[in-house]
């Protein structure tokens, strides 16, 4: 009989602990919500000045309030990699609720990187200038 009882607790006790755990599982691995641009992108650059193209990376974090950290990373000419962060900030919401962000960093050898954006909830297209290049990024949601 002990080890009957035993049993049965020990089952209703995994029981309970799964119809626990599953929503915070579930919590932990939802993507974020239409209108938060952060997460993790992926997609292309083109140069409009020279016609360089290639694969690129970006990872947006809210820092705070309406500002976020873009890390980009990827390819120069197939095979030289560039990573480099911008803050931006969210600038607005177009009336089809995608969100406005813009921003700028001083890059090395570029001097002066700017940038404006519009995101949804999984496109993201930007624009960027700096003295020496100007292009566009097109990303979706990975």
């Amino acid at each position: 009989m002990t080890i009957y009882v035993r049993c049965v607790t020990c089952l209703l006790w995994s029981a309970l602990c799964l119809l626990f755990a599953v929503p915070t599982l579930a919590a932990e691995v939802a993507p974020p919500p239409s209108t938060d641009p952060a997460g993790c992108w992926a997609g292309t650059w083109c140069s409009s000045t020279n016609g360089h193209h290639g694969p690129i990376q970006m990872r947006l974090c809210l820092l705070e309030g309406d500002c976020y950290r873009a890390h980009f990373r990827g390819r120069y000419m197939g095979i030289v990699p560039f990573q480099y962060c911008v803050q931006l900030s969210v600038t607005g919401q177009t009336p089809d609720g995608k969100t406005l962000l813009s921003g700028q960093s001083n890059l090395p050898l570029f001097g002066n990187f700017c940038c404006s954006a519009e995101a949804s909830d999984c496109q993201f297209t930007a624009s960027y200038t700096s003295s020496k290049d100007q292009g566009q990024f097109s990303m979706t949601r990975k």
